[in-house]
C-alpha cells in the first residue's frame, strides 16, 4: 500500500497574481483541484485515480472552480452529447485563465486520447491534453507546464503567460504487459457506504460504433489478490457495498481456472470479503455472460438482483452489423435462464436507435424485446457517427427526424414498463442500504433496494440517522414515483438508536433488542 505524501507544496495563490506582483512577496496555500467529469462509470473510477495521485502529489480537491490551481475536464468520446458538454465546459475556464496567469487546464479522458494535440488547437484555454493512462503522470505533467516562481521567465501577466506557457498532449498507451493498476488509498473522510473498484480496463470487441478499443487500449485484468484486498481494505474504512467495474467486467481473465469462469470464480472470491453486504458488477457483455455468472446471483450472499446488461438493439441484423457477436435469440435465451435462477433479478440495457441499415422492421424488433424482458431501466441513445470507429464509414441512412421519432417511441414505451416494474413494489417490505440524508428532503433518508431501485423513506426527529447510514434497513414501499420509490422505515427499536456509526459495523441491522 502506498502512503499518501505529507509533503505540501505551498506557493502564491491564484487571487494574489495581479499584474506586476512579486511572487516572493505573496501569501502561499495548497495547491488545489477542480475536476468536472462527463461520461461513464469508468470515468467516474478514473475521477477517483486523478484525486489520489494528485493527493500524493499535495493537492486538495476543491469544489469551488475559482479556487482552483488545475482544472482537469474528464472527456467521454462514447457519445456526441458527452463530448460536446466537455468541450463546452472547457471552453468556459478561458476567463478564469485571464484572471489567473498560474491557472492549468487538462482535458483528460477518452476524447483527450482520441484527438490530443487537435483537441489543444481547438480549445485555447488547455495546457494539456491526456489519455486515461496517463492519469499516473498526471502530477508530473502539472509541474512541467506551470510557471516557477521567483525566475527571470515568470510571467507577470495573463499574456506574458500565455506567451511563455507550454502546451502538452500526452496520449501514450501503456503495454499491456506494463500496465499496472493503482491500488486505492483514500482517507477515511472521501469512503463512503458504497465503493467502486476496478478489475478490468479497455475493451478487445471492437463493436463498430465505439472508440474505446482505441482510447482505452486492449483489455487488462487485474490479479484477482489485488481486487481482493482493495475490496477489504474499503471494507475495513466503512463501505458496505462494492462494485466491480470495467469497460468489459466479465471478460475477466487473471485467474486461468480450468473452465475459463475467471470472473465467476472472482465473484465468489470477493463475496468472502468478511463486512461485505453487497456486491454489484457493471458492465457486463451479453457474449461472455455465461450460465456460471448467472449462477453467481443464485448462489454468493452478497451479490445482489441487479444486471446491467447492453443489448444495443433487438434485431439479430442490426446486432451483426454492429459487430456485437450474439444473436438476439442469444440475447433472450441468457435473460431466460438467469429468471428461471434468480426470478427477481432487476435488468437495466443500453439501445441505440437509428443505426446504419436499421429499418421500421428492426426497429419494431427492439420495441418488441423490450415488451419481453421488462427492463427496469434503460439508456437509450439515438446513433451518432464517432470519429476513429468502422462505422463512421457507413451511410447514415436514418434522418435525424426519424432517429427522433424512434427514439421518443422507445422511452415512451419504457417508461410504462418501468412504472409497472416499480408499482409491483408498492406494499412489499424491501431492505435498503442507507447512504444518508436525502438531498432534496433532509427529513428523509435515501438508500437502495438489493434491485438497484432508489427509496426516499421518511424518519422521525428521534430516529438517530448516522447510526444507521451504512446499513440494511427493512422499509415498506407504500408509493412509486417515475424513476424511485417512497417507503416507510419498520421500527428500528433499541438497536439502531444505540448502534455504533457504520464505519464500526460489520453486519446488517436487525430489529431485535
Amino acid at each position: 500500500m502506498r502512503a499518501v505524501s505529507t509533503v505540501s507544496d505551498s506557493y502564491p495563490a491564484p487571487q494574489d497574481f495581479a499584474a506586476g506582483a512579486d511572487p516572493s512577496q505573496v501569501a502561499t496555500h495548497h495547491k488545489r483541484v477542480f475536476i468536472e467529469s462527463f461520461g461513464c462509470q469508468m470515468n467516474d473510477y478514473d475521477v477517483e485515480r486523478m484525486t489520489e495521485v494528485l493527493r500524493r502529489d499535495g493537492f486538495e480537491r476543491t469544489e469551488v472552480v475559482e479556487e482552483a490551481d488545475m482544472i482537469v475536464v474528464n472527456t467521454c468520446s462514447i457519445r456526441e452529447k458527452a463530448e460536446n458538454k466537455a468541450a463546452s465546459a472547457a471552453g468556459r475556464y478561458q476567463k478564469l485563465k485571464e484572471r489567473n496567469p498560474n491557472l492549468l487546464v487538462a482535458i483528460g479522458g477518452c476524447v483527450a486520447q482520441q484527438e490530443g494535440e487537435a483537441l489543444l488547437k481547438r480549445i485555447p484555454s488547455a495546457d494539456l491534453t491526456f489519455g486515461p493512462d496517463q492519469i499516473p503522470n498526471l502530477a508530473a505533467h502539472y509541474e512541467k507546464l506551470r510557471p516557477q516562481p521567483q525566475t527571470e521567465s515568470w510571467p507577470q501577466t495573463a499574456a506574458k503567460a500565455n506567451r511563455y506557457r507550454l502546451r502538452l498532449a500526452q496520449t501514450e498507451v501503456i503495454d499491456v504487459e506494463d500496465y499496472q493498476f493503482l491500488d486505492a488509498d483514500p482517507r477515511p473522510s472521501d469512503v463512503k457506504v458504497t465503493a467502486l473498484v476496478t478489475i478490468q480496463k479497455g475493451c478487445d470487441n471492437f463493436c463498430a460504433y465505439c472508440i474505446v478499443p482505441r482510447t482505452r487500449g486492449r483489455e487488462v485484468s487485474r490479479p484477482a489478490d489485488q481486487v481482493v484486498r482493495e475490496v477489504a481494505r474499503f471494507v475495513a474504512m466503512g463501505s458496505r457495498e462494492v462494485t466491480l467495474i470495467g469497460q468489459n467486467v466479465n471478460a475477466y481473465h487473471a485467474i486461468g481456472t480450468p473452465d475459463g469462469e475467471d470472473f465467476a470464480e472472482l465473484l465468489r472470491l470477493v463475496d468472502e470479503v468478511p463486512g461485505l453486504l453487497r456486491l454489484r458488477f457493471t458492465t457486463s457483455h451479453p457474449h461472455y455472460f455465461t450460465h456460471k455468472v448467472a449462477d453467481a446471483f443464485r448462489d454468493l450472499r452478497t451479490l445482489q438482483p441487479w444486471l446491467h446488461l447492453p443489448v444495443q438493439a433487438g434485431s439479430t441484423k442490426v446486432l451483426a452489423a454492429m459487430a456485437r457477436e450474439y444473436s438476439r435469440e442469444a440475447y433472450l435465451e441468457k435473460i431466460a435462464y438467469l429468471r428461471t435462477v434468480c426470478p427477481d433479478i432487476s435488468l437495466s440495457t443500453d439501445i441505440i436507435v437509428g443505426y446504419p441499415g436499421e429499418t421500421e422492421s428492426d426497429f419494431d424488433q427492439t420495441m418488441q424485446l423490450l415488451t419481453e424482458v421488462e427492463y427496469d431501466s434503460i439508456y437509450s441513445f439515438a446513433y451518432s457517427r464517432r470519429p476513429g470507429t468502422p462505422a463512421v464509414d457507413l451511410p447514415d441512412d436514418v434522418s435525424a427526424e426519424e432517429k427522433s421519432r424512434r427514439l421518443t417511441a422507445l422511452q415512451s414505451l419504457q417508461k410504462q414498463i418501468t412504472a409497472k416494474r416499480l408499482a409491483r413494489l408498492v406494499g412489499r417490505t424491501e431492505q435498503i442500504l442507507v447512504e444518508g440524508r436525502s438531498r432534496a428532503n433532509p427529513q428523509q433518508i435515501c438508500g437502495r433496494t438489493g434491485g438497484n431501485h432508489t427509496v426516499n423513506v421518511e424518519v422521525a426527529p428521534s430516529v438517530d440517522v448516522d447510526s444507521i447510514v451504512g446499513t440494511l434497513v427493512p422499509v415498506r414501499i407504500t408509493a412509486a414515483k417515475v424513476h424511485t420509490l417512497v417507503g416507510t422505515l419498520d421500527s428500528l427499536g433499541c438497536a439502531a438508536r444505540r448502534s455504533a456509526p457504520y464505519r464500526n459495523r460489520t453486519s446488517a441491522y436487525s430489529p431485535n433488542c
